[in-house]
């Protein structure tokens, strides 16, 4: 039987190079004409009848559309549908640590790996953080913890998939040009713990209410994370924090944290509750975390000029990101905004902007949209650029202590990821300070 991959970007290549690696016999087919399809038999705009005709198996990419008319048609032929993440965990030993949520996950699954290598566990990320997980499945061996970042795309299309933790960090409206509505966005979350039972462990943010109410649903042995109770877990009392599993004990103060933001500290404890379920010794987690950097493009501090600091934080693709950005920053801010849309409603965003924030600069496809949402906004200044560059022109010129660069929203209107987006702002800012120094 044939193996379909539905898809040609970098969880297709993996998922084909992963069955490959099986001994499977596959073919691709792709939406839209590829050029750079080499050695694997390509079935793109042929009928369906030939497409499927020897098909056992669909692998999706998580960019492809569920109810599209190839896979609506497979469904009914009664062929089977899994993702790249489905497919990598099937050719896994290992445990697997995964880590969820609409904000947070990529510091999480780093900070957690560096965590388990420093005491002395074989381990290494995967997943939605770049690293491809059915390619390198066959790497994690049964002495081995694979720690998989996983989007809400990934967690559409699993089947078995079981980790031995699981951690959903938050949840916040995101994505919904993909998944139409709020309920449908969640319950790909609560997917990440269906297939678990008292064997596993769930760690819940219990301060998002989405999130608590997951533990009414799933059989898992779970634990909390909290900033502002006291959970079975870990959670912040004071300027401490503490895991709480037959009874309390201190781990650090939040001077030990080298990441700022409150958001951050909430990342590191739901890590903190991850690695004591493995029992890792407290000095390993507190050296860890007092060395730990959030990685670029994260609230990223790349330059200050003439007392004006700028902040690369390009990874924020979402309203509940870019709210945390605007919090953890001190002082007068002028914040850039603005991208690909992505059918977000910016209404929360303006009626939660810390009043710090007195500028908001919007470019991008979506500008329009931005504008028309903030009209509810008597507090804060906004401005329309003609482009990101226009934006920084403009910031440059506003009295302010910060210049925040976070977009709420992908960069898909104009650059091909955040990467290539926090890079360009980048450049642009160290232009800037030649042109102003």
């Amino acid at each position: 039987m044939l193996t379909l991959v539905y898809g040609y970007g970098t969880s297709g290549k993996s998922a084909i190079n992963c069955l490959k690696k099986l001994g499977r016999q596959v073919a691709v087919y792709c939406d839209k004409q590829v050029d750079n399809i080499k050695d694997i038999t390509d079935l793109s705009g042929k009928p369906f009848d030939e497409v499927l005709k020897d098909v056992g198996l669909i692998v999706v990419s998580p960019s492809v559309d569920l109810n599209s008319k190839l896979l609506i048609e497979a469904k009914r032929r009664n062929i089977e549908i899994i993702g790249e993440l489905e497919l990598g965990y099937r050719n896994t030993l290992g445990d697997i640590i995964a880590i969820t949520g609409t904000n947070g996950k990529t510091t999480c699954t780093r900070l957690i790996t560096e965590i388990l290598k420093n005491s002395g566990i074989n381990s290494d990320y995967y997943g939605n953080i770049g690293v491809p997980l059915a390619e390198n499945s066959f790497d994690i061996t049964e002495d081995k913890v694979g720690v998989v970042e996983v989007s809400s795309f990934q967690l559409a299309t699993t089947e078995l998939f079981c980790p031995k933790i699981a951690i959903c960090l938050n949840i916040a409206e995101d994505h919904l040009e993909y998944h139409k509505t709020m309920n449908e966005y969640i319950n790909c979350k609560l997917n990440l713990f269906k297939n678990q039972d008292k064997n596993e462990y769930a760690i819940l943010n219990y301060d998002d209410e989405i999130v608590n109410g997951f533990a009414n649903k799933i059989n898992s042995d779970t634990y909390y994370f909290s900033l502002h109770h006291k959970v079975k877990g870990g959670y912040l009392k004071g300027h401490n924090i503490y895991f709480c599993g037959d009874k309390p004990e201190f781990i650090c103060n939040l001077n030990d944290i080298k990441m700022q933001g409150e958001h951050n500290v909430a990342n590191c404890i739901a890590c903190i509750t991850a690695c004591k379920i493995l029992n890792i010794p407290n000095s390993i987690i507190v050296n860890t975390l007092k060395e730990f950097e959030v990685s670029a493009h994260r609230m990223q501090l790349l330059d200050s000029i003439n007392g004006v600091k700028y902040y690369n934080d390009s990874k924020s693709t979402n309203i509940h990101s870019t709210l945390s950005a605007c919090r953890a920053v001190k002082g007068k801010t002028t914040l850039l905004i603005g991208g690909y849309d992505k059918g977000l409603d910016y209404t929360k965003l303006f009626n939660e902007l810390p009043i710090k924030v007195n500028t908001v600069i919007c470019f991008g496809d979506n500008k329009d949209k931005i504008i028309k949402d903030s009209k509810k906004s008597y507090s804060t200044t906004i401005i329309r650029a003609d482009s990101l560059e226009d934006a920084i022109d403009i910031a440059s010129k506003v009295k302010c202590e910060n210049v925040l660069f976070s977009p709420s929203t992908s960069s898909y209107d104009r650059f091909s990821d955040y990467m290539e987006r926090g890079n360009f702002f980048k450049e642009y800012i160290r232009g800037l300070r030649i042109d102003k120094v």
